[in-house]
């Protein structure tokens, strides 16, 4: 029979084998101490602006469950006939909801003297190079110039030399024109910051989708935007038609 005092010293010994047993498991046996060990952690990891997004979207919690409903007391009263029973249920007639139409507006925004003629600059300028591909010239067409002045002044009214094809409300050029009464667009190029038309026309011929626009044969007329934007840059564009 082992004493007393050797008995106490093997546990403890066998208690320190275990402890630094443990503190060697692997940390696949142990886990992270993350999202896996604590499921709040998990829940604000899946819910989109957990720590620091949008307000109002904090750490989505499961909520307790429902308290029990109060059993009901039985009557010993005679049950009396239900008076709906008897009646015919009404009929509701299907809520047709209407989609509001959207009015475009047709009016061409007007540009000053100035703006107006650096447009018509930049049809010349089209036309020249053109006519070193071969190609026939474009015309002025009012329709795709007040398309295009509309787009390039929306443009305009966001900062940061901002530039898109797609208006704020998701149209495309192709919509923008038929909403103007030309119905066979072809194109269009729209650029920010450059002083005049030269410049803008030299960074549209020096871009391959926008040069393959201005040199398209296919082409016949051609309007022209140009409207200064909130932030002072001008805002250009360039809207192709087919016929």
């Amino acid at each position: 029979m082992p004493s007393p005092v050797t008995f106490g010293l093997s546990v403890t010994a066998l208690l320190a084998v275990v402890g630094a047993g443990a503190a060697l498991l692997p940390s696949s046996f142990t886990g992270s101490g993350t999202a896996a060990e604590h499921p709040e952690a998990a829940v604000a990891a899946l819910v989109p602006g957990a720590g620091g997004g949008a307000p109002g979207t904090g750490v989505a919690r499961p909520s307790a469950p429902p308290p029990s409903s109060p059993a009901a007391t039985p009557s010993t009263a005679a049950p009396k006939p239900s008076r709906t029973a008897t009646k015919k249920p009404a009929t509701r007639k299907p809520v047709v909801k209407k989609t509001p139409t959207r009015k475009p507006t047709t009016s061409a925004p007007k540009v000053g003297a100035g703006l107006a003629a650096q447009e018509s600059e930049v049809i010349r300028l089209v036309n020249v190079e053109r006519d070193r591909a071969g190609c026939g010239s474009v015309e002025l067409n009012t329709k795709l110039r007040a398309a295009i002045r509309l787009h390039v002044q929306e443009l305009g009214t966001h900062g940061d030399l901002y530039i898109s094809h797609v208006s704020d409300d998701g149209r495309d050029f192709v919509t923008r024109a038929k909403e103007q009464g030309y119905n066979d667009p072809g194109g269009e190029n729209v650029a920010r910051g450059q002083r005049d038309a030269a410049d803008v026309m030299t960074s549209w011929m020096n871009s391959d989708g926008h040069r393959a626009n201005i040199l398209n044969c296919d082409f016949k007329a051609l309007g022209v935007g140009a409207v200064k934007g909130v932030d002072g840059t001008i805002v250009w564009g360039q809207l192709f038609g087919r016929s």
